[in-house]
């Protein structure tokens, strides 16, 4: 049997970003709530589980929204593992390197980025 979930209204919000799953964030441009984020999830269905959709306000304004973001260590882990065997000079390694510096920093003293 198949489960209905209806999308909540959208009039009024901007789709800014959408990943791999559909997931979709986006910008409220209603005069009442104007500037703040929200995000469409859809659910992760699981044999014998079928989750439900979620929609949620996520930030105030889009400045709260980019401070609440953070680099999960595992990810910055694998940027590296994707580059750290290029040459130096290499546009992307450098652009990896200095994402890192900037939002990780001490990364270069962790065991992965040493190895």
């Amino acid at each position: 049997m198949w489960k209905v979930t209806f999308a909540p209204t959208l009039t009024g919000l901007l789709p800014i970003a959408r990943n791999g799953g559909s997931d979709t964030l986006f910008l409220d441009l209603n005069p009442a709530t104007h500037g703040q984020l929200h995000a469409f999830v859809h659910a992760i269905a699981w044999p014998g589980y079928l989750g439900n959709h979620v929609f949620t306000k996520v930030a105030d304004n889009f400045d709260a929204y980019l401070d609440s973001l953070f680099i999960d260590p595992d990810m910055a882990e694998d940027a590296w593992a994707d580059v750290a065997d290029s040459d130096p000079s290499d546009p992307w390694r450098r652009t990896v390197e200095e994402w890192l510096d900037k939002e990780l920093p001490g990364w270069r003293a962790e065991a992965w980025a040493t190895s």
